[in-house]
């Protein structure tokens, strides 16, 4: 086979005009080459950049930056999704592919490709456009494309979801309000049921208990006043897919009823012996732990092991915020269509700011937020915390203070870790934020839990936190209670 050689010359040439952004370092991580793409991206001019190192050029340290992973295991980076700041300010969200120069066996530099999330998804809303114009006769139009997050957790939620979708098996998911269950929903309808199929959703809280089941199942005529021969929801979602939002809502007395039809395969409209075959895909969501529900009588036994055949967690926002950055960048993007703005950045303040919020109303509520300051926002293109919401701010700064006032009970000092953008303790530790504010959070809770002897509720109570937050921290660090209790 003929090898085909370029000089550098000529291969930077043909990557001088790539519409993506491509930098070269050498194995010491000296910037090379750095096309006009990504000048356009960072805001760089590339004579500013070139014969720099990486760390000069970005705020990143040998750990976090990607080309320098590439570097050190002398491996390729593949998809690795960053959110960054040029030391310009400016904020970006990308898509980097790294691959390791090899001359001889000899590591002689990186190739890095950067895709900037709007030229994504630039294409996605193409291809969007067209799979919604072919299949608008649908009640639902989300897909798994529409599901933004890079989680491990969420990944695995998505996963679990394109397995189950084509299954007649029911799907049961799990999420506080807020974490996008609805979306969900939705997209499992999509990618797994026919295309002409139905989707009805139903937020079982919503409807008043002596309507709900008239809703649901139909009416017969002179069932009571008035009453009307009516087909309810499981009719009109026959062949389809039906949603039940927030089933733990749901009167105790109508799940018997649910549980029944789910069984049988079968319906009665209320008022009519006749009963009614269904042909459903049945996808129920709650709000809280569904073993919680069960012991608050909200939500039977049986009826749970009967539609959590599939079972999916929603990670809320707090537990996957390194996706922040994509989230952002997504819904920047999204209001600056709606809004007709050009907004491209926020402020460090800010960033700060959500990386330590409690988002107790998830990614709904960031959406609201990010909406909320954009109409805040004239002759700039930052969002600032002047911006934001009022009641947005108050809430983090009761939030912020619990905390400061936690940490001093405990002997733990808040001010020993700060979450800066540009601060030094990222460069120094070799950590990135996100690593930074676990770090902060494990040795929190730590603190408290010695106060407390190992006391989870107290502890959840001084942090204002609810008591399955608490557990599921205590989990997710691997933290032993017991060696507090003595």
């Amino acid at each position: 086979m003929h090898q085909i050689k370029f000089s550098f010359q000529g291969l930077t040439d043909i990557l001088s005009e790539f519409d993506d952004g491509v930098m070269i370092t050498d194995k010491d991580g000296t910037i090379l080459f750095y096309n006009k793409a990504l000048s356009r991206i960072d805001n760089i001019d590339c004579t500013l950049a070139i014969g720099k190192k990486i760390s000069e050029v970005y705020n990143v340290s040998q750990q976090s930056s990607p080309t320098m992973q590439c570097l050190r295991q002398k491996r390729p980076i593949l998809r690795f999704v960053e959110f960054y700041l040029t030391r310009q300010g400016r904020a970006v969200s990308a898509l980097q592919n790294v691959f390791p120069l090899i001359d001889d066996g000899r590591l002689t530099g990186a190739i890095n490709f950067i895709r900037e999330y709007s030229a994504i998804e630039k294409e996605m809303d193409s291809t969007s456009r067209f799979h919604i114009q072919n299949r608008k006769h649908k009640n639902s139009s989300t897909s798994f494309h529409n599901i933004i997050g890079n989680n491990s957790e969420f990944l695995w939620a998505i996963h679990t979801s394109k397995m189950a979708a084509a299954s007649p098996s029911p799907i049961m998911i799990c999420g506080e309000t807020g974490t996008g269950k609805e979306m969900f929903a939705q997209a499992i309808h999509n990618y797994g049921q026919p295309k002409h199929s139905p989707f009805i959703a139903i937020n079982c809280s919503a409807i008043p208990e002596t309507l709900l089941e008239g809703i649901l199942f139909g009416t017969s005529k002179g069932a009571f006043t008035d009453a009307l021969e009516k087909s309810g929801l499981f009719e009109d979602a026959n062949g389809g897919s039906l949603f039940l939002d927030e089933l733990n809502s749901m009167p105790i007395g109508l799940q018997a009823k649910l549980l029944r039809a789910i069984q049988e395969k079968k319906i009665r409209r209320v008022g009519s012996a006749r009963e009614i075959d269904i042909n459903i895909k049945l996808i129920s969501s709650v709000n809280v732990d569904p073993e919680q529900a069960i012991q608050d009588n909200t939500l039977r036994r049986d009826l749970y092991y009967r539609l959590a055949v599939v079972f999916i967690s929603i990670p809320p926002l707090r537990n996957r915020i390194q996706d922040l950055s994509v989230l952002l960048d997504h819904f920047i993007r999204k209001c600056n269509k709606k809004l007709n703005q050009n907004i491209r950045n926020i402020s460090n303040e800010v960033l700060q700011l959500f990386l330590t919020c409690r988002w107790s109303g998830n990614v709904r509520e960031l959406e609201h937020v990010i909406e909320g300051a954009m109409n805040m926002v004239s002759q700039t293109e930052t969002i600032e915390t002047d911006h934001l919401p009022v009641h947005f701010v108050k809430a983090a700064a009761r939030l912020q203070e619990n905390e400061k006032i936690a940490a001093r009970g405990s002997g733990f000092q808040s001010s020993d870790y700060k979450f800066e953008a540009h601060g030094s303790l990222v460069e120094e530790t070799g950590l990135t934020l996100f690593e930074l504010q676990n770090r902060y959070e494990k040795e929190l809770l730590c603190s408290l839990l010695k106060r407390y002897r190992g006391n989870a509720n107290k502890a959840a109570i001084q942090l204002g936190i609810s008591r399955q937050l608490i557990y599921y921290k205590i989990k997710k660090y691997a933290i032993h209670r017991e060696k507090f209790k003595q």
